[in-house]
C-alpha cells in the first residue's frame, strides 16, 4: 500500500490500494480501486469496485458495479449497476445509468439520469429528463424536465418544469410545483401544490394550496381546513373542509364543510354544513341536505343531467 500513486498515463491492474492519493493521467482499467483518501482520473474509469475514503473525481465516464466515497464525488457520466453511495456530494455531468443513488448531502446529475432508486438526504437535481423507480428526498427536489417512475415522497419542496408521471404515489411535505401535467396514482400534499393538470387513478389530499389551470380529478378528493383551490375539481367523492375556498366541483357526493366557500357546484349528491357559501349555481341530480343557514347566490335546480366536466 503506498500512500500517493501518481500515474501519468493509462493504469491496468487487478487491483489498486492505495491509502493516501491515486492519480492516473490517463484511463483506469481494474477489478477494484482501494483509496484513503483521493482519487482522481483524467479519462474513463472501468473499474468493478471503487471504495474512496475521501473524494473521487473521474473526468470521464465511469464503468462500474459500485461507488463507495465517504466525502465528495464528481464523474463525467456513464453507468454504475448496483449502488452509488456518497457521504457527501454526488455529480455527474453527462447522463448517468445506475441501480441506486444513496447520498447523504447533495446530488447533481447535470445531464440527467436512468436508473431505479434514488434517496438523498439533503437536495436533489437533475438537469434533463429523468427515469426511476422511486425518489425519497428530506428536502429539496428539481427535475429541469420530465420525470416518471413508481413513486416519490419529498420531505420539502418538489419543483419539475416538463411533466411528472407516476405509477404509484407523490407524497410532499412542503409543496410541489409541476409544469405541465401530472399523472399518478395517489397525491398527498401537506402544503401547496402547482400543475397544468392533475390526474390521479385514485385519491387526492391536499392541505394547503391547490393550483391549475385544466382541473384537478380524481375518484377521491379531499382538501383541508382553510384550503385555497383554482381551477376545477372532478371526482367522484369530493370533501371540502372548513373555511376552504373552491371554485367549480363536478361530483357523485360531496361534502362540503363548515363556513367553507364555493363556485359552482354540479353535483349527484350534496351535503353543505352551516354557514357554506355557494357563490355560483348548485345543479344537482338527485338530493341535498343543507344546513338552514347556507347561503345561496342562486336557488339549487334539480335536473335530470349534469353538465359535462372538463375532464
Amino acid at each position: 500500500m503506498d500512500k500517493r500513486l501518481k500515474v501519468g498515463k493509462d493504469l491496468k491492474a487487478e487491483s489498486v490500494d492505495v491509502g493516501g492519493v491515486l492519480e492516473v493521467g490517463g484511463s483506469i482499467d481494474a477489478r477494484t480501486a482501494d483509496v484513503g483518501g483521493i482519487f482522481k482520473v483524467g479519462g474513463d474509469a472501468s473499474v468493478a469496485e471503487i471504495d474512496v475514503g475521501g473524494t473521487l473525481y473521474v473526468e470521464g465516464m465511469v464503468n462500474s458495479t459500485g461507488l463507495d466515497v465517504g466525502g465528495k464525488a464528481s464523474i463525467g457520466g456513464g453507468e454504475v449497476r448496483d449502488t452509488i453511495d456518497v457521504g457527501g456530494l454526488f455529480q455527474s455531468s453527462k447522463l448517468i445509468k445506475f441501480g441506486k443513488i444513496d447520498v447523504g448531502g447533495s446530488a447533481r446529475l447535470l445531464g440527467g439520469g436512468e436508473g431505479r432508486d434514488i434517496d438523498v438526504g439533503g437536495k436533489f437535481e437533475s438537469n434533463g429528463d429523468l427515469h426511476f423507480e422511486t425518489i425519497d428526498v428530506g428536502g429539496i427536489c428539481e427535475i429541469r424536465g420530465n420525470g416518471d417512475g413508481e413513486s416519490v415522497d419529498i420531505g420539502g419542496i418538489l419543483e419539475v418544469t416538463g411533466s411528472l408521471k407516476l405509477t404509484r404515489n407523490l407524497d410532499i411535505g412542503g409543496r410541489a410545483r409541476i409544469g405541465n401535467e401530472l399523472r399518478l396514482e395517489e397525491l398527498d400534499v401537506g402544503g401547496s401544490i402547482e400543475a397544468e393538470v392533475i390526474i390521479a387513478e385514485d385519491s387526492v389530499e391536499v392541505g394547503g394550496q391547490l393550483r391549475t389551470k385544466r382541473g384537478t380529478k380524481a375518484k377521491k378528493i379531499k382538501l383541508g381546513d382553510r384550503s385555497d383551490v383554482s381551477g376545477p375539481i372532478i371526482g367522484e367523492t369530493v370533501t371540502i373542509g372548513e373555511r376552504a375556498k373552491v371554485e367549480d366541483v363536478y361530483a357523485d357526493d360531496v361534502k362540503i364543510e363548515e363556513r367553507a366557500r364555493a363556485g359552482n357546484l354540479y353535483v349527484k349528491r350534496a351535503h353543505l354544513e352551516r354557514r357554506v357559501q355557494v357563490t355560483g349555481e348548485l345543479i344537482y341530480q338527485e338530493t341535498i341536505d343543507a344546513d338552514p343557514d347556507i347561503i345561496f347566490s342562486k336557488p339549487p335546480v334539480k335536473k335530470d343531467e349534469l353538465p359535462k366536466p372538463p375532464l
